[in-house]
């Protein structure tokens, strides 16, 4: 077989990760395996080399293959930050480096990523590529609570995203995300609404997994809003989309859904739901969500404040601070239900503790 000209097989590379951007998965699939072919016959060239490592760590995120991008970005960082390699490498190579640390819940290791990679976006010359750097950053703003950089960001990559009809799946991701910060401002009629606006998108685009993860999203709106049977409702849709089935979101429906079955007190379906996704959780090696799991149990099952804190321990060693908090109030609230003042005052002083160590949190970010 002849040659091919390296230009060329860089020219696939972008093409496939406008694919992966796009989040349209069996395309790019197809693709990896076109450029997985050609690249043995391309002529030698280091950066198209590296330039398909990263990308292929970004695929294998999209893919929820974590250890995989990760072991990938680790082999080839010598080579990504050497001297002599181009801007864009080193500025994919910080992004990449980003997300995989924001998808293991390393929140402020992600933006500390992302601000280095920030120093180099001035030489991306694709919008699009400038519009994904916001959102990815809105969403790690939003995990550690600063809602108004997590939406400045978010309007950055909304305005660019709407101006592409390829990028239909980020339009509706960006509404959500700004639907996630309007719930912790508590404000709740326009979170709702644009949560409806994302669904109704994503159903006409036919985006099944997108579509169960707005209906999951609304849950947690109602939730918070202790409507528990919208939240149960919004729950169930989003369990009812196999695509949202397949996925490893839908540990959090599952988590969700037993949790809103334990408030309503219907406590043989919520074991149903702990159940399914504690196996779901431990076949896909989710540390945390078995943890959320073992904390809702032992909270509304068992009343075992003792294996409760115990389990608790996992989440705050891996700064987890807003599930902290989030749990410890409905802990409080558990027992206040109860009429127990000494328990019900030792939560609500530990979700006070907890939204004090995620402004510390801030304060990491270098």
């Amino acid at each position: 077989m002849s040659t091919i000209a390296f230009e060329k097989v860089g020219q696939a590379i972008n093409d496939w990760y406008k694919v992966i951007k796009q989040h349209n998965k069996s395309r790019a699939a197809e693709m990896r395996e076109e450029i997985e072919i050609a690249l043995p016959n391309m002529k030698e060239n280091q950066n198209v080399l590296i330039y398909f490592s990263l990308i292929d760590s970004r695929y294998k995120l999209m893919t929820e293959d974590y250890n995989e991008s990760g072991e990938l970005l680790n082999n080839i960082k010598a080579k990504a930050l050497e001297s002599n390699t181009d801007d864009m490498i080193q500025y994919y190579f910080y992004f990449f480096s980003g997300l995989y640390q924001f998808y293991k819940k390393n929140f402020v290791d992600a933006i500390n990523f992302y601000k280095i990679a920030e120093n180099r976006l001035h030489k991306v010359p694709d919008e699009i590529e400038k519009a994904e750097f916001h959102y990815q950053l809105a969403i790690a703003y939003y995990e550690i609570r600063q809602n108004f950089f997590s939406m400045s960001h978010t309007q950055k990559a909304l305005d660019s995203f709407k101006a592409h009809e390829d990028y239909t799946n980020r339009v509706i991701k960006c509404k959500m995300l700004f639907a996630m910060n309007k719930v912790d401002l508590q404000e709740w009629d326009e979170a709702v609404d644009l949560y409806k606006d994302a669904i109704l998108i994503a159903h006409k685009s036919n985006d099944k997994a997108t579509e169960g993860l707005g209906y999951f999203n609304l849950g947690l709106a109602y939730e918070r809003q202790n409507l528990l049977e919208k939240a149960k409702e919004c729950f169930q849709n989003a369990l009812s989309i196999p695509e949202h089935q397949e996925s490893v979101y839908s540990i959090r429906s599952m988590y969700m859904l037993s949790r809103v079955f334990y408030k309503i007190e219907s406590p043989s379906q919520a074991r149903e739901w702990r159940i399914k996704a504690l196996e779901f959780a431990e076949k896909v090696h989710e540390k945390v969500y078995q943890a959320k799991l073992n904390l809702i149990y032992y909270l509304y099952d068992q009343s075992n404040h003792t294996s409760f804190d115990t389990s608790m321990n996992l989440l705050k060693e891996k700064n987890l601070w807003s599930d902290v908090a989030d749990l410890s109030e409905n802990a409080a609230f558990f027992f206040k239900k109860q009429e127990n003042t000494d328990l019900s005052s030792k939560y609500f002083e530990e979700a006070c503790k907890a939204k004090d160590q995620i402004l510390n949190l801030r304060r990491r970010i270098s």
